[in-house]
């Protein structure tokens, strides 16, 4: 990769309009942008992170661009309960459906869905699926599916972090107490406990993305010492470095911080050690070999 023009931009400037009485015109509160040239980069890189819940650890090794030292990541698992269906009505009125969840706002949480003499149990089941489908609770905690008979809810990530282009869904532990117990008019079958169809495995670590010791081109990083990083929290949660030196406590909740070597603020520090959860976090590195 050919590098020129390596620079950093900072600034941070404000245009006001001033309200007193005769007064017009705006004001510019903070200085103009900086340009710090940085001639001798010819390494850059940069490197994105999804940290799930948990508060797990990234390490990134500045000068490789190697982040094997990071949490391992776990992609988690979706829960699913399923509840059957069965028996032909033989009166119209309502079946009863009890969703229960921990957590869930008015669980256990009862929903009455008319239904007529002579609907089948794959009938009456797809007027419950209509029901639950249509339920605000239900529907933000669950994608309800299912045909024929079957009944079936979907727990739907705890939370998606997403950088804009990449997506990372968070899933949550298996809930012991989610079922869906069925009741209704004559003929229809009483059930009072569901099946967990697939256990819920909650997602867990960093995910890492472009590469690890590549560039974007996935040519290997040489071994090379930090001009200047760019740190980006894109997420809510804040993340503090934690590597020792002069890095030790830095906060980057919910904005983005630079640090350079000519300022001596990176003199000494090789690697980068942040905890973090439930955000995701991009570092950009300009260097020299």
């Amino acid at each position: 990769m050919n590098l020129s023009n390596s620079r950093a931009i900072i600034g941070l400037t404000s245009k006001a309009t001033p309200t007193s009485t005769a007064v017009n015109g705006t004001v510019q509160i903070g200085d103009n942008s900086q340009t710090i040239s940085l001639p001798d980069v010819n390494v850059a890189y940069s490197v994105r992170a999804f940290f799930a819940a948990g508060a797990p650890t990234f390490a990134l090794a500045l000068t490789t661009g190697h982040s094997t030292g990071s949490t391992a990541f776990v992609t988690g698992v979706a829960q699913v309960e399923t509840a059957t269906a069965a028996g032909t009505a033989s009166a119209s009125g309502d079946v009863t459906v009890t969703v229960t969840s921990a957590g869930m706002t008015g669980s256990p949480l009862a929903i009455t869905v008319p239904i007529l003499n002579g609907d089948t149990a794959a009938t009456w089941a797809g007027k419950v699926r209509t029901a639950l489908a249509a339920n605000a609770t239900i529907a933000a905690r669950f994608t309800v599916s299912g045909a024929t008979t079957a009944i079936i809810l979907t727990r739907k990530p705890g939370q998606v972090l997403t950088d804009g282009v990449n997506t990372v869904n968070l899933f949550v532990a298996t809930d012991a107490t989610l079922n869906i117990a069925l009741a209704g008019p004559a003929g229809v079958t009483a059930a009072a406990t569901s099946a967990n169809t697939t256990a819920g495995t909650a997602t867990s670590g960093v995910y890492v993305l472009d590469g690890n010791g590549e560039d974007f081109e996935g040519v290997a990083i040489p071994t090379c010492v930090p001009n200047g990083v760019l740190f980006v929290n894109g997420g809510t949660s804040a993340l503090t470095a934690a590597g020792g030196g002069t890095l030790a406590g830095l906060d980057i909740e919910g904005g983005s911080s630079i640090l350079f070597a000519g300022g001596n603020v990176l003199t000494g520090e090789t690697a980068l050690n942040i905890v973090g959860s439930s955000t995701f976090l991009t570092v950009t590195v300009l260097a020299n070999a």
